[in-house]
């Protein structure tokens, strides 16, 4: 990983803005763990994450911070996660979400566009006490609400700023923007207050360049931590407009290889893992 942000590739190039800690990249993982509750059996993996995007309400923790703006928040790790669940009194039946910026896959799903994240870095502002003081019911000065315009007006996709609930940690507060341009690796379901079989994971993403399984947004949960489908996700516009951006990233990978006609390509069916042979 990089040493800008701890769930940061270092793969992929950081550019900075000039004055503002503002960032171009990509190349991120991102958990977001919420408790489970029986109102989740039976939603898809698609629904749930749409779920993930809050709507600007009075009891939506930091939503209220900014003018008329949906948000999601997400974290650098399983762990980070956890605690930032936990601190609120959460149970031990745990949703977690492990998500990643779908344009640095070599597939993408989302647009025709490899558009990276824009990312201001909240930690170098001390964004974190800003949060502090609206959690503990502290008016905010003038100079914070000033700092949060300026960070609205610079429109990025989310924004950084150091954990509270563990230490070293790092949140993202995400902006709808921002937010789709996240999907789902995978959906881990842990039910820690049953006994027997209580966990499972949807897989929705896999292999080393995280190749999409898009029929997999359309699996659900059931009791005792089974897995189903619902077929009718194939037919939705939003399977269909997946798998159209998928074919076209696939396509051009595919026009870039016929320039090399000593490459043999395999693509194994069920896996959708790609395989160049010299």
């Amino acid at each position: 990983m990089s040493d800008f942000l701890p769930n940061h590739y270092i793969s992929y190039d950081v550019l900075k803005h000039k004055t503002l800690p503002i960032f171009l990249t990509a190349e991120f993982d991102f958990y977001r763990c919420v408790p489970f509750n029986d109102m989740f059996y039976g939603k898809t993996v698609s629904e749930l994450h749409q779920g993930n995007l809050r709507s600007r309400q009075s009891w939506n923790r930091y939503s209220m911070l900014f003018s008329g703006k949906k948000v999601s928040y997400w974290a650098d790790s399983k762990k980070t996660a956890y605690a930032e669940m936990q601190k609120h009194g959460q149970g031990h039946n745990l949703l977690t979400f492990f998500a990643y910026d779908d344009a640095t896959a070599s597939f993408p799903t989302l647009t025709k566009n490899r558009d990276v994240l824009r990312i201001i870095d909240g930690r170098a502002l001390g964004f974190h006490e800003i949060l502090e003081k609206d959690d503990n019911g502290i008016p905010l000065t003038k100079e914070d609400q000033d700092l949060i315009s300026q960070m609205e007006a610079e429109e990025p996709d989310c924004l950084a700023y150091w954990s509270v609930a563990r230490k070293g940690g790092v949140n993202f507060l995400f902006f709808e923007n921002g937010f789709r341009k996240l999907a789902i690796r995978e959906l881990r379901l842990r039910l820690g207050d049953e006994k027997g079989k209580n966990k499972n994971c949807i897989y929705c993403a896999g292999t080393c360049d995280y190749t999409a399984w898009l029929e997999a947004y359309g699996d659900f949960f059931m009791p005792k931590a089974q897995i189903r489908h619902d077929s009718n996700y194939e037919l939705s516009k939003e399977f269909l407009h997946r798998k159209k951006v998928n074919q076209f990233w696939c396509n051009q990978y595919f026009k870039q290889i016929e320039k090399k006609p000593h490459i043999t390509i395999k693509i194994d069916t069920e896996t959708g893992e790609v395989k160049i042979e010299e």
